[in-house]
């Protein structure tokens, strides 16, 4: 194996067990605030760090959850009765290396990207 294999191994193990974790969270504790719905809204867990949502009945429904939300619209398609706490502007990481760089005196090639 090559370093690069080993790095992707890695990272794929690690996503794997990120998603085992979210899933036994989202059993554990998500699913029966959805499941079992009360008058008011359960308080946000700050240890999660959330999701951006584009349906907003969905966002609605996670927000009562306890999860922390930001719903994603185009100013025409938000309600006038809908809190905004602070519009922003959607913007693309163009920051990251996609050139070569070098290790170890050697250059390595940087992964596909996505």
């Amino acid at each position: 194996l090559t370093y690069c294999d080993i790095i992707i191994f890695v990272a794929q193990a690690q996503h794997s067990f990120l998603d085992i974790i979210a899933f036994m969270d989202y059993i554990e504790q998500v699913q029966p605030c959805i499941t079992w719905s009360s008058w008011l809204p359960v308080p946000a867990n700050m240890k999660w760090m959330g999701c951006f949502m584009y349906n907003s009945k969905t966002c609605d429904t996670l927000l009562n959850a306890g999860i922390p939300v930001w719903l994603v619209h185009a100013e025409a398609y938000i309600a006038p009765n809908m809190n905004i706490i602070k519009p922003i502007l959607s913007t693309f990481p163009d920051h990251i290396t996609k050139s070569m760089y070098c290790e170890a005196n050697k250059f390595i090639k940087p992964f596909p990207l996505l």
